[in-house]
């Protein structure tokens, strides 16, 4: 274990042991203004057509089979719909909260649309179950995790290597002639 992972290893068990987690006071001000301010939106977008039509962007353009130039229009599609989520209608009443909760929906649904085309697009091979028609073979300097923090904030993390336990167990089975999604 490196310096790195020590000191990682004592902070989370510090932190286990902590009775109560401080929190930031800049964070929570910023999820309580959030909370507060989508039940005021009185747009005229609809939430749940635009539920949709993130669900549609990310099956044209990030399905099982990818390339460059779809994951590119998939982004710039979805950047014209997180636009348009700024216009939303969210009205909450007595009969239920319904469209506060698609709309923090929404916001999920968009965040994580970005963070999968955004690494995706940044993963430039075919690996397991993502598959690049424009980069068809494995690219080993890609074993690697992609980290997203953000929109274009995106990291590689390094993987452990596999206990020899593990490794002992493990065999290769081919994928020739079958259907793999």
């Amino acid at each position: 274990m490196d310096g790195s992972e020590r000191r990682l290893t004592a902070a989370a068990a510090h932190s286990a042991g902590l009775r109560a987690q401080r929190r930031s006071a800049d964070a929570l001000a910023a999820a309580r203004h959030e909370v507060d301010e989508l039940p005021a939106c009185d747009g005229p977008e609809n939430v749940r057509s635009l539920q949709r039509a993130a669900r549609d962007i990310m099956t044209e353009h990030c399905g099982v089979v990818r390339d460059e130039m779809g994951l590119r229009t998939g982004l710039a599609e979805l950047d014209a719909l997180e636009a348009r989520s700024g216009g939303i209608g969210v009205h909450p009443d007595n009969a239920g909260y319904q469209d506060l909760a698609h709309a923090f929906g929404l916001k999920s649904t968009v965040l994580a649309a970005r963070a999968t085309m955004e690494a995706a697009l940044e993963r430039r091979e075919t690996r397991g179950c993502h598959n690049r028609s424009d980069y068809p073979a494995l690219d080993e300097s890609l074993q690697v995790n992609l980290v997203w923090s953000g929109p274009g904030k995106l990291e590689r993390e390094e993987i452990a290597p596999i206990p020899a336990e593990i490794a002992a167990l493990m065999r290769d089975v081919s994928s020739d002639g079958k259907l793999v999604e």
